[in-house]
């Protein structure tokens, strides 16, 4: 499978579940437990993403902040493994695209992907609807966010 196909698919069951896992990842006094989401979202990566698009042996960079189940490895399977692929972007048509973020169009080039988000008040957020894409603007050291519908996501190879 592509990559673009199984991010869009990832991406269609963190809406769909979230709403369900959502409360068994919270503490006990109803505060958001960052860890125990970002381990969540890690092991559903690897397990739905880089398992779908990638041979035995090959591992994807991890997803956001990755996992802290591991210790030092950011890793829920195999941790360790070092990534021997990334996840880029590139606008669909070619053109400058709109950085909801930073309110400017840009051209894609030299981004890293982070992850996938919800966008809200002029800032993304960490719920539904997923269908924003955060990436780190290696050119500027700066966050942006893309909606989905206007990129496309490629596999480099380390």
């Amino acid at each position: 499978m592509e990559i673009d196909k199984a991010i869009r698919i990832f991406v269609d069951f963190l809406n769909s579940s979230w709403s369900i896992v959502s409360p068994l990842l919270i503490n006990r006094d109803y505060t958001t437990n960052e860890d125990s989401i970002n381990d969540w979202l890690q092991a559903n990566w690897e397990l739905l993403v880089e398992r779908k698009v990638l041979d035995v042996n090959n591992y994807l960079e991890v997803y956001g902040e990755g996992a802290d189940y591991n210790g030092e490895s950011s890793r829920i399977t195999a941790p360790e493994v070092l990534p021997n692929f990334k996840v880029n972007i590139k606008s669909i048509n070619g053109n400058e695209i709109l950085d909801v973020l930073n309110n400017r169009l840009v051209e894609i080039s030299n981004m890293t992907f982070e992850k996938i988000t919800g966008f809200k008040n002029g800032f993304y957020i960490l719920e539904p609807e997923f269908k924003y894409v955060l990436v780190t603007d290696d050119n500027l050291g700066i966050e942006r966010v893309f909606e989905m519908d206007q990129i496309s996501f490629e596999l480099e190879r380390y």
